[in-house]
Formats: structure tokens, C-alpha cells, sequence
């Protein structure tokens, strides 16, 4: 019987495959055009949002992975990310600290308007576009007046019962700047991912969670073929 994980690395695989089916498809019949690939990495500001009236807080996190993109005129672009992306929550119970540590392998695909400045190096960009995020593990954090222990959130050994789903999707939106140097461009970012499942898989009428992210990255994209 295959594992978990295998499941879901494989379900990862193959809609990366897809999405990079499609762009090879648009890239093939735009010769003219620009492409880019590149990697990117960054902080993330993580939230959960829930409908109770739990105080839940932001935690901070590392994001980075790459990038292929056309263009496809002269004003917009394709693009397929994928990237890691530490995700969760914090929130505190009886004077203990608690940290949800969610991380993922995330599929980003935003369809970028270009806004061209005529003789700049400079070329201010804004998208929007959907995301699909597949967990790659859960950990729970506590910390008590200086010391600290983690566990898996579904741990018997500590009497942790976190269940989430390992699949998420969203819509992020977000803007940008490419600075040309040399033959490549510098790239920076600002977007807030917004989560649209409930990613507890604890079933509890009327309860829900979604992850919230707001990531700032930096990066550097190879440019060819046009």
C-alpha cells in the first residue's frame, strides 16, 4: 500500500506537470516573446482565520522556490511558482505559548498586468491568480517561561490531536517591480494569499480555519528566448 507521503508527492508531481505542459504549450507557439525562469525567497506573515471568537496571531516564516513565465504581449504574462511556504497560527493558553507550524509545497499560477515605463529599467507589474498548497508537515510548539518542546500535531506520546487536510487552494493578488540587470532582472514582491478551504479536518459544524499569508520576497529571473 503506498504511503501518505508517497500519495502526496505524486499529487504534487502531477498537477506541476500539468501546469508546466501548459506553459511549455503557450511558450512554443510565442517564439517572439520573452521568457524568464528564476528563484525567489522571502518572509511570510501567517495568520489563521477562524469564524469563533478564538484570538489567534500572525507568525513570521521563510517562503522561496522558483518560477517560469512568458510573456504574452507586450503588457502581460504568465507565470507558474512553486515554492515552500511555512504557514499557521500562535495563539496563547494558561500562560503557554503555542505555535502551529504548517508547511507546504505551494503551486502559485498569477496572471500579470505589466505596466511598461518607456525608457526605465523599471517595470511595475500587478497580478492575481489561484494557488493550490499540498502540507508537507504539521508541528505544534509550546513554550513556558524560557523552555520549549515540539511535537507532530497528531501525537499520541504527547496527546496532540491537530488534524488538518493535506491539500489547501486559494486566490492571491499582489504587485511587483523587475529592475533589469544585465541580462536578467531583479524581482520584487508583495502578495497576500487567501486561503479558501477549511484546512481543519476535524469536523465541527459551523467551525472553520483558513490560512492567511502575506509574503515579501526577493528574487532573480534569467530572461530568453525573445
Amino acid at each position: 500500500m503506498p504511503s501518505a507521503k508517497g500519495e502526496l508527492m505524486k499529487r504534487v508531481t502531477h498537477v506541476t506537470a500539468a501546469v508546466a505542459l501548459a506553459l511549455l504549450v503557450i511558450s512554443s507557439q510565442a517564439e517572439a516573446q520573452n521568457k524568464r525562469a528564476g528563484i525567489n525567497a522571502g518572509i511570510d506573515f501567517a495568520s489563521v482565520s477562524t469564524n469563533t471568537s478564538d484570538d489567534l496571531s500572525s507568525k513570521m516564516g521563510f517562503s522561496g522556490g522558483g518560477f517560469f513565465g512568458v510573456d504574452l504581449a507586450k503588457m502581460f504574462r504568465i507565470q507558474l511558482n512553486a515554492q515552500y511556504v511555512q504557514k499557521g497560527t500562535s495563539f496563547s493558553e494558561l500562560d503557554i505559548d503555542f505555535d502551529i507550524n504548517l508547511n507546504y509545497i505551494e503551486l502559485l499560477l498569477p496572471l500579470t498586468l505589466l505596466i511598461p515605463i518607456e525608457d526605465s529599467p523599471i517595470t511595475p507589474r500587478l497580478y492575481a491568480g489561484p494557488s493550490v498548497a499540498f502540507e508537507t508537515t504539521c508541528k505544534l510548539k509550546a513554550s513556558f517561561e524560557g523552555d520549549s518542546v515540539a511535537a507532530d500535531c497528531v501525537n499520541e506520546d504527547v496527546e496532540t490531536d491537530i488534524q488538518t487536510k493535506s491539500t489547501d487552494f486559494g486566490v492571491f493578488f499582489g504587485g511587483g517591480v523587475d529592475f533589469a540587470v544585465g541580462s536578467g532582472e531583479i524581482t520584487l514582491d508583495v502578495l497576500y494569499n487567501l486561503g479558501l478551504a477549511n484546512v481543519s479536518d476535524i469536523s465541527v459544524e459551523d467551525i472553520e480555519f483558513k490560512n492567511r499569508n502575506l509574503q515579501i520576497l526577493l528574487g532573480y529571473a534569467f530572461l530568453f528566448g525573445g
